[in-house]
């Protein structure tokens, strides 16, 4: 399996929309709508485990497919998800990984899509 930044983006964007409340209603069926096969949704919420960038409980398994119950993002899958957020910047930083192949360590697309960010922000946006 390959990690997909695009995934890990989208499953963020998910957990943040879901209400806080009630915690235990997110799990590996959540995020079918983004990707159909369980196993690489389990393999990407371990990665967000592993990251830092979620807390959940589990795994708990169903069909030899480990399962969990996501209870929050943490503060540094806020920095990451906030790097990431603005489709633009998003875009920008998926040109730029093109480059260097397509995927890189989660802290270096943080890191590239801060610096968008910032020179968005201060007029300097350049898109390639």
């Amino acid at each position: 399996m390959k990690r997909d930044l695009d995934l890990i983006r989208n499953m963020l964007l998910t957990i943040e929309s879901i209400d806080a409340d009630n915690p235990h209603k997110i799990f590996i069926g959540t995020f079918m709508d983004l990707c159909g096969d369980p196993y690489i949704i389990s393999q990407h919420i371990q990665l967000l485990m592993d990251s830092g960038f979620i807390e959940a409980d589990g795994p708990f398994y169903d069909d030899d497919i480990a399962d969990f119950y996501i209870r929050r993002i943490t503060s540094a899958g806020y920095d990451y998800l906030d790097s990431v957020r603005d489709p633009s910047i998003w875009a920008a930083t998926k040109n730029k990984l093109q480059k260097i192949g397509g995927s890189a360590a989660l802290d270096i697309v943080k890191e590239i899509a801060t610096n968008l960010l910032t020179a968005s922000l201060t007029g300097h946006f350049l898109s390639g």
